[in-house]
């Protein structure tokens, strides 16, 4: 459903960006991510569901980030100084600790994205996957590099 909302959307021109970048796109997003959180946030701590191995390098690096992902298989991977967490966790608490939340847009698939659209601090969506849903329902997106 949610690909045909993105097609359509795309078809009559009310939405662009809707297909994954590669080579050097991933590389380049995350530093344009880095400075748009720079310009927009100053120095949060954000709190990352999802993982998107680039944007966490990047990130990890000028930011506090906590790392959280559903898949089993990326627990532990480290990224400068942040680990990658797959267990339970509280929303409250980490909205405590966070400045901002950045989150994979494959939430609106998943079934987790009524999480986070009700949260005090900032919300950032990234990722091709809810271009649409995000523009229809004015969520904040980030996915400069798509095509």
């Amino acid at each position: 459903m949610i690909a045909t909302l993105n097609a359509a959307m795309c078809s009559t021109g009310e939405i662009s960006n809707t297909i994954h970048c590669k080579d050097e796109g991933p590389r380049q997003c995350s530093m344009e991510l880095v400075e748009y959180i720079a310009r927009q946030y100053d120095h949060p701590k954000i709190a990352m569901f999802g993982l998107q191995p680039a944007m966490a390098e990047a990130l990890s690096a000028v930011f506090l980030l906590r790392i959280f992902d559903l898949d089993q298989q990326n627990e532990g991977k480290v990224f400068n100084n942040s680990a990658v967490e797959t267990g339970k966790y509280s929303l409250q608490k980490l909205e405590e600790w966070c400045d901002l939340f950045l989150v994979t847009g494959s939430t609106i698939v998943n079934g987790t994205i009524d999480h986070f659209l009700e949260r005090e601090k900032p919300v950032i969506f990234y990722g091709t996957t809810i271009v649409g849903p995000a523009r229809l329902l004015g969520l904040k997106h980030f996915c400069p590099r798509a095509t």
